[in-house]
């Protein structure tokens, strides 16, 4: 719920001399909300992170690692001393009280005022157990960890969009939806099938895999066990590299969509299952990230369970066409192509597919492999597809569906804001111009993944 005031606080004035503790410190999001809280709310107090211990790595090193990431170089330019108040805090989220010393356990119930619970498994294909221990087991031990903090004012719970896209729901809004499964009942597949047991779509409730099957059961997990812990949930869509700020273009890993994007622009992509007209959701790190200070410095306290989506079909759609176009578009500029004239055909028919495939993608990684074979080189193309194959077949269930994602409540926390705050903490989906951000997408990947000069 989004409480009204006769005075503005703004949002940075909110983390003054506030504590935080984050887990999924070191993942994708997690990197740019520790940046972007050190560097647009500078009076934040410290910022305790979870990190696993590691055999050989410290925790101040696996902290130097972390902030040698390249979005960090305004941070040290400009407010150099802020770094120091990032305290690693080692435990483990599948483990009783997250693995942390009594000691920790004590600085955090008497220091930390804001928490956000980051952390997950986000693989597709992880085993049930697996991802039930993490997702579902940890979120719990999160939200008894924030109930004995006694100054705590918000609890940040990291879902997805995709978490309440199921066979048969077509629109999705920012509502709590009912859990697919009781967990007396899920905690009974684990433990009468094997461990390393994925389940089909049927089994895990419409579901394509066991990571958006136990981010809906972790969602229904804060709601029933918060309590009165004051509670923002967050659901984004695709996340993908930052649009602004603190590096243009930054992107940390090869999830999601960022395999297929760049095997289209080198011309090993041809055919995907999919219409034109389908929408593209993915959302700029950045905004995500913006949205979700933003949503927990608006909390105030409610008792209300407040969720907000962070996407943009709802705003501003972008079609599977459009985004292909923008892409190419760029990419072509950059003259990154492998295979002559690269290009993409959305057809729902599997013998195109299959046709498309064989003609453009499996005769010529073939005769690729020969010539490298033939000239004493490493073969690489058939491997390269037979990757390929697996991340298509992975996001199928995604790109051969399309969704209504609703964001009111997002829109009018947004319109909560000032204009300097809006500035600051940019996260409307209204204003990202698509051509410029694909072409943003694609340098970021050359630049930061391939570490291709441009």
């Amino acid at each position: 719920m989004i409480m009204k005031t006769d005075k503005y606080v703004p949002i940075s004035d909110f983390y003054a001399g506030r504590s935080i503790f984050i887990t999924g410190g070191t993942g994708f999001l997690g990197i740019v909300l520790i940046e972007k809280l050190l560097y647009g709310c500078p009076d934040i107090g410290n910022l305790y992170i979870l990190v696993r211990e590691k055999k050989g790595v410290s925790p101040a090193e696996r902290v130097k690692n972390l902030v040698n990431s390249p979005i960090f170089e305004r941070l040290k330019t400009d407010k150099p001393e802020n770094l120091k108040k990032i305290i690693p805090v080692i435990g483990d989220l599948t483990e009783l009280n997250l693995g942390i010393s009594t000691q920790d356990l004590q600085i955090l119930y008497d220091e930390v005022s804001v928490v956000f619970h980051l952390a997950a498994t986000i693989k597709f294909n992880e085993p049930l157990s697996v991802a039930v221990k993490i997702n579902v087991g940890g979120t719990e031990e999160v939200i008894k960890l924030c109930q004995n903090m006694k100054n705590i004012e918000v609890f940040v719970y990291m879902s997805t969009i995709f978490s309440n896209t199921d066979h048969e729901r077509k629109t999705i809004v920012e509502k709590l939806y009912p859990s697919p499964k009781h967990m007396d009942e899920v905690y009974r597949m684990i433990e009468e099938n094997d461990p390393k047991e994925t389940f089909s779509p049927e089994v895990l409730c419409g579901r394509p895999n066991t990571y958006t099957f136990t981010k809906a059961l972790a969602e229904n997990i804060v709601a029933e066990k918060r309590g009165s812990l004051p509670t923002v949930m967050i659901r984004p869509s695709v996340v993908t590299p930052i649009k602004d700020e603190p590096a243009k273009g930054w992107i940390a890993n090869w999830m999601g969509p960022t395999p297929i994007l760049t095997l289209l622009a080198k011309g090993w992509v041809r055919g995907l299952y999919g219409e034109n007209e389908f929408t593209f959701e993915i959302i700029p790190v950045d905004y995500v990230v913006n949205m979700t200070i933003i949503a927990a410095a608006r909390q105030n306290r409610s008792k209300v369970l407040s969720i907000y989506h962070s996407c943009s079909t709802a705003d501003n759609p972008l079609t599977v066409l459009d985004a292909k176009i923008n892409y190419l578009k760029e990419s072509s500029k950059h003259n990154f192509n492998e295979l002559p004239f690269p290009g993409l055909i959305f057809t729902t028919s599997n013998w195109l597919l299959f046709l498309l495939a064989f003609i453009f993608q499996t005769i010529p990684a073939y005769l690729g492999d020969l010539l490298l074979y033939l000239s004493g080189k490493p073969i690489r193309y058939i491997k390269m597809l037979k990757k390929l194959e697996l991340c298509v077949a992975t996001l199928k269930y995604f790109s051969s569906r399309c969704w209504a994602m609703k964001a009111s409540r997002a829109q009018e926390l947004i319109g909560t804001l000032n204009e300097q705050d809006k500035k600051k903490f940019p996260c409307n989906p209204r204003d990202i111009n698509w051509e410029e951000y694909m072409a943003t997408y694609f340098n970021g990947v050359n630049k930061y993944l391939i570490n291709r000069s441009s």
